[in-house]
């Protein structure tokens, strides 16, 4: 429904912020759109705007919301503000007549986020008839309600300019999805709108649910795409799937508490910048070969921007030249693409605070959001953009805090580069202020241009982390630095080293990506005594000659993981096009695989687990497990993530009970009871505890300090156990990338090679503690580690599990994983971290009841009952 309104009078245009803008759109009435005051009165209530978007001779867009509570505004009679010739005397604004059939706005609720529905809305002036016409007729069919104002006197009410005002739902490219939506949704409420950009896309909270809509005037498929691709990649990203099979609309959790800009302060923020700093250092290492990315939605080298300023303010046109030309010459554009964010800034990472955390200690759990931008490019882009928000905000110390954790797993660019693309960032921004309805939008974009000379000018003034100097040989020998290092040179390329394990004779085993091409996994191994590394010929190995073999045999196989000289797994198809997953091992200990395979048959039932198609002596061919990891995430607000994991752990529990009524199937017995050396219990892993810890010293020796008080604290734990009295089968290496979820199937159990008889207390602590990890790797929020915990500790008591030993174990695991994750670059400093939760205290391990070096046939038996109040008790909030 339609209403014209009677015409305004011209207003009487003076220099001013408003007069450059209206000179700028070159429509009469543009001041009518332009002014807050007589916007609101045009709307017939106090209003805010959101957006602006102006296209010179054609159109002017406002986006608004509500300013407050509080009566409608009436037509205005006198200045616009005391004082103020901004816009020249006042005029009657056109009258906001209320279109046929609309309700009243209701009231602003300050303590929900957002504003409702029919509180958003848009005025546009359009120069086009046609458009005019085209946005009347949708509305029309809709049954939206579009109203129609005449704003300038002496226009040509049939040649325009024309001014139209509606809500979301009049949206002439986003109103007919939004009605789509309020017609299918399931839950009771109306939306409420998070973000509006009008004709582009709107941010919708589902009340009830937790669930945010994500609704666009496109399909949404590359956004879903690129998704995906951080997700694979472990990197911290809301899961967003299709909503109702509509390609335009995707959904997602309600995460957070807020962002890093508005949580600048707090004192857990900087920490949390730094870790976003290595989150993207892996994403710009990360290799993107399997994933067909688009390329990042960045623009031109030289911002679009510059244009429109130039228009906006031509007095400045020749301080623009300059900046520009200073940026082509500056700009390097010709780095290899990587994957990049493309629109990187500390409000497009979310948080999420624990309030229960003394100040100064715990994390802020993050997500990135905000990908619609993110594709292949460069990555100096995301860099740039990271800093020129943090000096617009006045918070250089959370840049600084970033690029120290980027620069410690991926090297920054020269200054110089950094200057340019931060340089180019803040121009790019420069009009944000006037975008975005703010009063003072004429000073701010001024001091956006003095800034991006400044940073042109003196490229080494920027936040960047102190780099340390230059060390002695003295000081470098007792900096106890790793001999693994972060990246490999290799024939000119720049490999990043994703995993290595300790030298087992021939040298420490690598595992390589490069960064430079979308070439696969690469392999080799490192002389410690040298530093040097051999690199293998890609998809070869000298101890596993079954890999070559195989991806000769399949053309277009991938390796998916690679331990030299031990195994690898190469993805394939067969001759039907079926996925299939072959693992190579060393010649001769294909029958070995099989022979764990077969004793782990307990699992079989409860848990999906895959087929083997083929085996030869060593080689073993699988079919693949539907499903999704329970390490990528699922939804949380809908309690999809609960029940994936009671699930799993109804099935484990159902495999422990089935195996104890039959001990020697783990054993290849024949019904005899297994002896006390065929159960891995207690002493068992201690031992792998003090075996663990010796590899770790050799490759991180600053950490070696808090990794043994942390296995002695685990092992005091581990000797309060005893025997395991009731054994069962359990995985040994139970966590989340090994278990796969598939709405209405049974969940799936990977690698169950390592399955063995032993106290099933392991299998839950070993959950337990990936919990904690997952959390401390910023890879899972807060609540999802909360939710696995408390599914753990339900299980846990169903099966009977004695608390001290659920706890022993989860301590041993942490103390595990700390050892473990010492071989891997980018995970070191956060593994010296989880070490450092157990015995926080700082027990000296020269101390340590139990020896590191305790055989599991020594193992003592304390028979003091466990307090987990006492200092030797748990050290690890529950």
């Amino acid at each position: 429904m339609t209403v014209t309104t009677p015409p305004a009078f011209p207003a009487d245009r003076t220099h001013s912020p408003l007069r450059l803008l209206c000179d700028h759109a070159r429509l009469p009435g543009a001041e009518h759109l332009l002014d807050p005051v007589r916007l609101s009165a045009l709307l017939g209530r106090e209003v805010t705007a959101d957006r602006v978007r102006i296209k010179p001779d054609a159109s002017v867009l406002i986006a608004h919301r509500p300013a407050g509570p509080g009566p409608a505004v009436a037509n205005p009679v006198g200045p616009t503000t005391p004082g103020s010739n901004d816009a020249g005397p006042a005029v009657p604004a056109p009258a906001a007549a209320p279109a046929v059939g609309a309700t009243a706005a209701g009231a602003t609720r300050p303590d929900l986020p957002g504003c409702a529905l029919d509180e958003a809305g848009w005025v546009l002036l359009v120069a086009s008839r046609d458009k005019r016409d085209n946005i009347l007729r949708r509305a029309a069919r809709c049954g939206s309600e579009v109203r129609e104002h005449r704003v300038a006197h002496g226009t040509d009410a049939d040649r325009g300019p024309f001014l139209l005002s509606g809500d979301m739902l009049g949206d002439p490219r986003l109103g007919g999805e939004i009605h789509r939506v309020l017609r299918r949704r399931s839950s009771a409420g109306t939306p409420r709108v998070l973000s509006y950009n009008p004709g582009r896309h709107a941010l919708l909270l589902l009340p009830g649910t937790g669930e945010v809509l994500r609704v666009a005037s496109r399909p949404l498929d590359a956004l879903l795409q690129v998704t995906d691709c951080w997700r694979a990649l472990d990197l911290p990203a809301l899961e967003q799937r299709r909503w109702r099979h509509r390609r335009a609309v995707l959904v997602a959790e309600h995460w957070g508490r807020g962002d890093l800009a508005a949580l600048a302060a707090h004192p857990r923020s900087m920490p949390a910048a730094t870790r976003l700093g290595g989150i993207m250092a892996r994403l710009h290492a990360a290799d993107v070969s399997t994933h067909d990315l688009p390329a990042a939605r960045i623009g031109a080298p030289i911002p679009e921007t510059l244009t429109a300023l130039t228009d906006l303010l031509p007095e400045h046109g020749a301080r623009l030249a300059r900046l520009a030309e200073r940026l082509r010459a500056a700009l390097a554009v010709d780095t290899p693409p990587v994957l990049i964010h493309g629109d990187l800034s500390p409000d497009q990472v979310l948080v999420s605070v624990d309030e229960t955390a003394p100040a100064g200690q715990g994390r802020l759990p993050l997500r990135v959001v905000d990908l619609d931008r993110s594709g292949l490019g460069p990555a100096e882009a995301d860099l740039g953009a990271w800093l020129a928000a943090c000096l617009l905000a006045g918070v250089e110390e959370q840049a600084t805090a970033f690029l120290d954790g980027y620069a410690r797993q991926r090297p920054l660019p020269a200054p110089e580069q950094l200057a340019a693309w931060t340089a180019r960032a803040v121009l790019a921004a420069a009009l944000d202020p006037m975008r975005r309805g703010a009063a003072d939008w004429l000073p701010q974009v001024t001091r956006r241009l003095a800034l991006a000379e400044a940073v042109l000018e003196r490229p080494h003034r920027l936040p960047l982390p102190v780099a340390p100097r230059a060390a002695t040989p003295t000081e470098s020998r007792a900096a106890q630095r790793s001999p693994i290092p972060a990246e490999v040179e290799h024939r000119g390329a720049r490999l990043r080293v994703r995993r290595a394990w300790a030298d087992d004779g021939r040298g420490l085993p690598l595992e390589l990506a490069d960064e430079t091409s979308r070439a696969p996994l690469r392999a080799g191994r490192l002389d410690p005594a040298t530093g040097e590394v051999t690199v293998f010929e890609t998809g070869t190995d000298p101890r596993l000659p079954g890999l070559a073999r195989v991806l000769a045999a399949h053309p277009g196989a991938v390796v998916v993981s690679h331990r030299p000289g031990k195994r690898a797994v190469v993805r394939t198809r067969d001759d039907h096009g079926a996925v299939r997953f072959v693992k190579i091992v060393r010649p001769g200990r294909a029958a070995r695989l099989l022979e764990a395979i077969t004793r782990a048959e307990d699992f079989t039932g409860p848990f999906r687990t895959a087929p083997v198609l083929a085996a030869d002596e060593d080689t073993v061919a699988f079919a693949e497990l539907p499903g999704r990891l329970l390490h990528d995430g699922l939804p949380l607000a809908d309690g999809t993530w609960q029940r994936a994991w009671r699930e799993t752990l109804e099935a484990w529990s159902a495999a422990v009970d089935a195996s104890r009524s039959r001990p020697a199937a783990a054993t290849g017995g024949e019904g005899a009871e297994p002896a006390p050396g065929q159960v891995h219990g207690p002493a068992a892993e201690a031992a792998v505890l003090s075996t663990w810890c010796e590899r770790a010293g050799a490759v991180d020796p600053a950490g070696a300090r808090t990794r043994g008080r942390a296995v002695a604290a685990a092992q005091r734990e581990l000797a309060r156990l005893g025997d395991v009295t009731h054994p069962a089968l359990i995985h040994r290496d139970l966590h989340d990338k090994q278990i796969l979820w598939c709405e209405g199937e049974a969940p799936a159990l990977l690698d169950v090679d390592t399955a063995t008889l032993g106290d099933p207390a392991l299998d839950a602590g070993n959950l337990r503690a990936h919990a904690a990890w997952r959390e401390l790797q910023g890879l899972w929020s807060a609540e999802q580690a909360a939710v696995v915990r408390q599914e753990i500790d339900r299980a846990a008591a169903a099966s009977d599990l004695r608390p001290e030993a659920l706890a022993a174990y989860e301590s041993a695991t942490i103390a595990r994983l700390a050892c473990v994750y010492a071989f891997r670059p980018q995970w070191r400093t956060a593994a010296q971290q989880l070490a450092a939760t157990l015995d926080p205290a700082g027990h000296d391990a020269a101390d340590d009841p139990v020896p590191h070096d305790l055989a599991p046939d020594s193992f003592p038996h304390d028979p003091t009952p466990h307090d987990p109040t006492s200092p030797l008790g748990r050290s690890i909030s529950r």
